[in-house]
């Protein structure tokens, strides 16, 4: 017993350690050639990127930087024959965990590679996997549910897949390229923002949770740029919507904003409890870097899930977050070494 706890406490100094070193990404190649990465796009709003085995079949694989740890799902593995690649390791010094190295998978040096949460850091057992890796998640609830909304998802890329790079998403082409920097020239045009990370003592961006901000009415709103937002039909969503499809890309906004918005404009199209048990309103109008775009959807998420869940991950509280029922209309151009964001028509 002795020996576990002195082993529990030695990692969860070790975990501490991580948050603040300032070599924990590897070295980004500034001179590296832009990369169109293979992807397919949902009704303009969403996409996946294809991630290409070494046996020609190909992974899809959810692009979402507003999301958290890279992830293959269990009954991918078992589709797809890939048991004998994953390892095994241990999360904060108790919780046992399995994981595929990317490279095991991806045999193309030159496909971008998701690098580690640092809040996740695993271990086999003391020794950091510092290698870029897929998590293996246990199949709970919330996964089964994310599955079931999308079933073509073989693999989730959340915030780790983004950083450390500079990606040009064009909605309107619908193509993807990495290796697309922005420079201090760029601050001066008026569709750049600069995008906000969490940083520890070293200035190094602990996570990959973007804030930017939006207007609405001349409003300035701060928003995760959350690339990866869905909103999830219920059977009367779809029925006022007049739609089958069952998943949109979307927008989330503060119900403190949203009951805002709903009461000063009661012409705007509202939809109760048509994003599962939450409200939906269009927006006419957006400016985002700029740009006026619209209509855009935005689903109602308690004021508690910004000031006291997202908070935990971005350099500040934000009221929302802006996903591909905005982001549709633009190319965006998001470099996260820069930390600058541009957008154009």
């Amino acid at each position: 017993m002795v020996i576990l706890v002195i082993y529990f406490f030695s990692i969860k100094r070790l975990d501490r350690n991580v948050m603040e070193m300032g070599s924990f990404y590897p070295t980004v190649k500034t001179d590296s050639q832009p990369f169109l990465v293979p992807s397919v796009f949902v009704n303009g709003e969403q996409f996946y990127i294809k991630l290409p085995l070494e046996n020609r079949d190909t992974l899809l694989a959810f692009g979402d930087t507003g999301g958290g740890l890279s992830m293959i799902p269990g009954p991918t593995i078992e589709e797809k024959n890939l048991e004998s690649k994953v390892k095994r390791g241990i999360l904060k010094g108790i919780m046992p965990v399995r994981y595929i190295l990317f490279s095991d998978l991806v045999l193309d040096a030159d496909f971008p590679q998701p690098y580690p949460v640092r809040s996740f850091v695993v271990r086999t057992p003391f020794e950091r996997v510092a290698q870029p890796h897929l998590i293996v998640p246990p199949m709970d609830d919330e996964l089964k549910f994310m599955i079931k909304s999308m079933p073509d998802m073989d693999v989730f890329l959340g915030q780790g897949f983004f950083m450390g790079k500079s990606w040009t998403i064009d909605y309107i082409q619908q193509k993807i390229w990495v290796n697309t920097p922005l420079t201090e020239s760029d601050k001066s045009n008026p569709h750049v923002q600069h995008i906000g990370f969490m940083k520890n003592n070293a200035r190094e961006n602990i996570y990959g949770h973007g804030s930017m901000f939006i207007e609405v009415n001349g409003e300035k709103i701060d928003v995760l740029f959350d690339t990866g937002a869905s909103i999830i039909l219920s059977d009367e969503g779809r029925k006022l919507m007049n739609t089958k499809q069952k998943v949109l890309g979307g927008s989330f906004i503060a119900a403190s904003v949203f009951n805002k918005w709903h009461k000063e404009h009661p012409d705007w199209k509202y939809y109760p409890r048509a994003d599962m048990k939450n409200d939906i309103i269009e927006v006419p109008l957006v400016n985002i870097g700029g740009h006026e775009v619209g209509p855009v959807l935005f689903a109602s998420r308690p004021d508690k899930n910004w000031s006291e869940g997202m908070i935990n991950s971005m350099d500040k509280i934000v009221k929302g977050a802006i996903g591909g029922s905005g982001l549709k209309f633009l190319k965006v151009t998001v470099d996260y070494n820069s930390e600058l964001i541009k957008f154009e028509m």
